[in-house]
């Protein structure tokens, strides 16, 4: 084979090896591949050593966005100064495969926001070789995610007199076949919008409220598929096919409350919180054409603010506000609560369900093993994995797990034996 030859195939191997789909292994979106913080192929290890094992750590800047993992890849939104970065990085050793930088102008950020600063939300989503991204202010990207290049963007924040939640867009998107979702505007005026992946064009439109700063999940209930998400003061069901409003429930919010759970769906039962609000569960009943959201169990002593819960089982794993960070057992059927560890856990706890561990990381930068008892959680191992205030939440690849900090971004990984 001639050189020249040699070098394009070795260039078109490289692309396709981005472009595929992300294997389950994957870590390819906000919260994983089903969104709902499960790691699949994490095998705990038979004694949990006293340190795990740091591979690499960069400086990338400021940003609470999660990062991704895809293959061999790993990807992130943050920011520098005045500029939002997308970096793409080599999983083996942290360098840069590639980067792009954009003006990100934020003066959306008030009391009692103004702490979090101006530091991207949502978390980029690889979807068939293609990387999306929404920054803090509105701007929505599509890159190549072989080499960056951009194949589209929007800026949202015209299309209403105010662009944006005070705290600044937070949604991480939903792919689904052709369509690409996202909430967009401010409080009581916005859109929820299906895009075309491929040109970012409009396909559908739902005018209503605006985003409240949850994810919205995709469920099929009865056979039938629906968007469930929240706005600022509702709980909602949308038709994917045309945007139409199935139904909805008021959960009022005032200035300084937010609805920023991703809801736990099961069969037709949806799992809902906000910050300072009882966690509930809705039963979705459907009669002809209208959808009818009913209550099935209400827990006040459980109220969820930024953290979201997972579920195994029949077991519902979360994290109240209550005694500073609180992480909670609940029953599925009834919201019962099972057990409660002593608390001061933090203000922001991630939750992930690892077989037969439960893993919790908290804004404090703090790793918490918990190993899964009948009727209780029992603290097997506890590290520092991050630096200052870690809001965004890990992402894994197997026992590999891809920590964002303050500033910097960590590859750890956990031993299987």
């Amino acid at each position: 084979m001639r050189r020249s030859s040699l070098c394009r195939w070795l260039t078109i191997a490289a692309a396709l090896a981005v472009c595929f789909p992300a294997f389950a292994s994957d870590w390819n979106q906000w919260r994983g591949p089903g969104r709902d913080g499960q790691i699949n192929g994490f095998k705990s290890p038979n004694a949990w050593p006293s340190q795990l094992t740091k591979r690499w750590s960069v400086n990338v800047g400021e940003g609470h966005s999660s990062p991704i993992i895809v293959g061999n890849r790993a990807y992130v939104l943050v920011r520098q100064g005045e500029q939002e970065l997308t970096y793409c990085l080599n999983m083996e050793n942290g360098k840069t495969i590639w980067v792009d930088r954009v003006n990100a102008p934020f003066d959306s950020v008030i009391f009692p926001a103004r702490r979090l600063g101006k530091s991207p939300r949502s978390t980029p989503l690889f979807h068939d070789g293609k990387l999306y991204t929404i920054g803090v202010n509105g701007l929505m990207t599509c890159f190549n995610a072989a080499n960056g290049r951009v194949l589209w963007r929007r800026d949202f924040s015209s299309m209403f007199s105010i662009p944006m939640p005070i705290c600044g867009a937070s949604l991480s998107p939903l792919v689904d076949g052709k369509k690409i979702y996202v909430h967009v505007g401010h409080d009581n005026q916005g859109a929820f919008l299906a895009l075309d992946k491929d040109t970012g064009k409009t396909i559908w439109e739902w005018r209503g409220e605006g985003p409240g700063y949850t994810s919205p999940m995709m469920a099929n209930i009865g056979g039938t598929r629906q968007i469930i998400t929240a706005s600022h003061n509702m709980w909602i069901g949308i038709s994917p096919e045309d945007g139409r409003l199935l139904w909805s429930l008021p959960v009022r919010q005032n200035m300084f409350n937010h609805n920023s759970i991703t809801p736990i769906i099961v069969g037709d039962t949806v799992i809902c919180g906000a910050n300072q609000r009882p966690t509930f569960a809705l039963r979705l009943k459907r009669n002809g054409s209208s959808w009818t959201p009913e209550r099935v169990w209400e827990q006040r002593q459980v109220t969820m603010s930024t953290s979201s819960p997972i579920l195994s089982g029949s077991t519902l794993y979360a994290v109240s506000e209550k005694r500073r960070g609180q992480v909670v057992m609940m029953a599925l059927d009834s919201g019962k609560i099972l057990w409660e560890c002593p608390g001061n856990k933090g203000e922001h706890v991630t939750l992930y369900d690892a077989g037969s561990v439960v893993v919790a990381f908290t804004i404090s930068g703090d790793l918490f093993v918990y190993q899964k008892m009948r009727d209780q959680l029992r603290e097997v191992a506890r590290y520092q994995v991050a630096d200052g205030a870690m809001w965004a939440s890990p992402a894994f690849s197997g026992n590999r797990m891809l920590v964002k900090g303050a500033e910097t971004l960590t590859l750890w990984e956990i031993p299987r034996s």
